[in-house]
């Protein structure tokens, strides 16, 4: 019998380098003679059956003994474990039908899978990529505790076993996950082989997506241009057809997003191999697609929030049976944007593409694959440390700040190992493919390794960032508290001479503050202050979002004084720029989150909060360019740009939380029941390339 692992995260996603020793450990649990005649089981229900499902009537009349055990753990840990017998795994590996049923039942972070198949004698367990052990802990917890029961037969005991080794492991911090080395993620010789096996299907898969872009059916179908053809009367335009092309759009934005992500990443590469002189004409190429990509999302964000001059926009689809129909015009208008979107998409993939083959032949890795090779491994080996120094940044932080202050990087290191252990797969393919001259074998193994030593670079980066973003924080709070303080008594204190001051005082040229809506804003910004400081005062707070709290309450509190007297608003300019700075922190604070969150889970995150993200960036970049001499504009838009990353983020949280629960997305690109989503991981461009999104419709030329 095989025993296998994976965790899971969304549950397809499995871990299974780490897990490949315990693995080939136990299969000698493979050579003993099978139980009798199996019954298919297809990946079944867990509804109604509570924690044990025991259709190979495997348990008799130790069900009581093996429920106990499980009740136990719960009681203990808070970990349910889900046993499931029966006598065949219907044709599927042991590890596709346990992912199967987790997937099919919803199970969360806290749940285990336990599957045996006692006829054909194989099990697997699955978890999600968030529980709290690591591989190698729940091997060992497999191999003293689960097998030995199996190999005797015994089923309730290998189910009894799971349960108290879990409980042991779990009362034990130090066999959590611990900080990385280099010698985590080196691959002993014996399982070579299945590394390569697992090195291989990754090029397999990425020179599938690259071989196989297409346009969209719906695209290539209807031959949607952004010009160059009639848009018809409006009479002609049908609700579902609008809907179809937004679905168009949103999908061809996506798929975009992820060529021009990906382009940069290997542009990233070039510059460091052969210096920004070299690589300058992919720079503009890149360049050029991002400002198209741009105005894209700022089209889509545009339909989202304004509707067409001519009339009302619908948002998704067709109209609510209790609203008014799209005014026929107002149809035209978002059409001739939807299809703008996709020319402007369309143009961002040609000028990728045209500078593909160049740029293959500069970085000419079969060329040269030896010196890649060794470049990669050297860019290894530093990650290794750094991701072990994050490990123990990670672990400060939480210590200091409370948990929502590292939510954004929570799982980054152990995703950074995730992509460690790949590189390690990828490294060790590529220094066999040399060994037997297949140059071509090698350079996509390098191209594997280099993406996964970035991905995790990324990662690493983004804990060193938040650690600063915290730190700086934490620096300005007080100000923010005395600023936000200052700025209630002053806006108190209008209020006070509003209410009191004779109506007919009260001019054009001098206009008196509402006493009730200032009030009502005091009152506000009390609460938040009040809020802050009994966080600061309980232990472990979030500084960023303190600080956010207290600039929206200050900037409100400004909003309503801002047609006070000439000395007043003399001295509200330096405390409007010092506003603007503790606003900027937190808003780019936003923007990275929600761009790490995009990027480490780009397979599930649709249009819409890429959409927001652009959009963030932009009103950002504005603030910037005038804070100078307009620093109140400025944060105006700087607090646009903090509620669009903050929406951006929420919209991808949405995203994820639908991919990782849908048991339709399995190999799907974005969330399929939600605009934005990709119907196929083949739409998207091959990594390792520098290329567009397909051959996507478009208008006029290019630079």
């Amino acid at each position: 019998m095989t025993p296998r692992v994976s965790r899971t995260g969304p549950r397809i996603a499995v871990r299974a380098v780490r897990a490949l020793a315990a693995v080939l450990l136990a299969m000698c649990w493979a050579a003993l003679p099978g139980a009798g005649p199996a019954h298919a089981e297809d990946p079944v229900n867990l509804a109604g059956s509570g924690l044990i499902t025991d259709r190979a009537h495997a348990l008799g009349a130790r069900a009581p003994e093996v429920a106990a055990a499980l009740d136990r753990l719960h009681e203990d840990r808070l970990v349910q474990l889900f046993a499931v017998y029966v006598d065949d795994f219907s044709g599927r590996t042991a590890q596709d039908w346990a992912d199967t049923t987790a997937q099919l039942n919803g199970l969360g972070r806290d749940d285990v899978l336990l599957a045996v198949a006692t006829g054909s004698r194989q099990y697997a367990y699955s978890v999600d990529q968030a529980f709290r052990l690591s591989d190698q802990t729940l091997g060992q917890v497999a191999r003293e505790s689960v097998e030995p029961a199996l190999r005797r037969g015994d089923w309730a005991g290998a189910t009894v076993g799971a349960a108290e080794g879990l409980d042991a492991a779990l009362a034990e911090p130090a066999r959590h996950d611990g900080p990385a080395s280099a010698s985590d993620y080196v691959l002993p010789v014996g399982i070579l082989a299945v590394a390569g096996v697992l090195a291989g299907y990754a090029y397999a898969r990425r020179k599938r997506r690259a071989t196989t872009r297409t346009t969209p059916a719906s695209a290539q179908g209807a031959g949607a241009q952004g010009g160059g053809r009639d848009t018809g009367s409006p009479q002609d335009i049908a609700p579902d057809g609008l809907a179809a092309l937004a679905a168009e759009a949103d999908r061809t934005l996506v798929a975009t997003d992820e060529a021009i992500r990906t382009s940069d990443e290997e542009l990233g590469f070039a510059v460091a191999q052969f210096g920004n002189e070299a690589a300058r004409p992919f720079a503009k190429a890149v360049t050029y697609a991002r400002s198209e990509l741009a105005t894209a999302f700022r089209l889509r964000q545009q339909l989202d929030d304004d509707p067409p001059p001519e009339g009302l926009a619908l948002p998704q689809g067709p109209a609510p049976p209790d609203e008014p129909e799209l005014p026929e015009e107002g149809a035209a208008a978002r059409r001739r944007m939807l299809e703008e979107i996709v020319s402007r998409c369309a143009a961002a993939g040609r000028r990728l593409d045209a500078e593909s083959e160049a740029f293959d032949a500069l970085r000419g890795l079969e060329r040269d694959t030896p010196k890649a090779l060794e470049t990669v491994e050297t860019a290894f080996r530093t990650l290794a440390g750094r991701t072990a120094a994050a490990d123990s940044t990670l672990t400060a932080l939480r210590q200091r700040y409370a948990e929502s202050a590292t939510a954004p990087v929570a799982d980054h290191v152990e995703e950074a190992k995730e992509r460690l252990i790949a590189a390690t797969a990828a490294l060790n393919a590529a220094r066999q493919a040399l060994d037997g001259d297949d140059r071509g074998e090698a350079a996509a193994q390098v191209r594997a390794a280099e993406g996964a030593v970035a991905h995790a670079a990324a990662l690493v980066d983004a804990i060193d960032r938040r650690g600063r973003e915290l730190a700086e924080a934490e620096k300005l709070l007080p100000e923010a508290v005395a600023s936000a303080t200052d700025a209630g008594n002053r806006a108190a204190g209008a209020a006070r001479v509003g209410a009191a001051a004779p109506r007919s005082r009260r001019t054009a040229d001098s206009p008196a503050p509402d006493p009730v809506d200032l009030r009502s804003r005091v009152a506000a910004a009390e609460t938040a202050l009040l809020g802050v400081g009994r966080a600061r005062a309980a232990g472990p707070y979030d500084p960023l979002d303190a600080l956010r709290r207290l600039g929206e309450a200050e900037a409100s509190l400004d909003e309503a004084l801002a047609d006070m007297g000439a000395q007043e608003h003399k001295n509200s300019a330096q405390r409007t720029r010092t506003l603007l700075e503790r606003t900027t922190l937190t808003t780019r604070a936003t923007i990275a989150a929600a761009d790490d969150r995009i990027t480490e889970h780009r397979d599930a995150v649709g249009s819409p909060a890429r959409t927001r993200l652009a959009e963030a960036r932009r009103h950002l970049a504005q603030s910037e360019e005038t804070a100078g001499p307009d620093a109140p504009g400025a944060l105006v838009e700087v607090r646009r740009a903090d509620t669009l990353a903050r929406q951006a983020l929420a919209l991808a949280d949405a995203d994820v939380h639908a991919y990782d629960h849908d048991p339709q997305t399995s190999g799907a690109i974005g969330n399929p029941n939600g605009p934005g989503g990709v119907s196929g991981a083949e739409d998207l461009p091959g990594r390792g390339e520098l290329s567009g999104p397909g051959d996507l419709p478009a208008q006029g030329e290019e630079p």
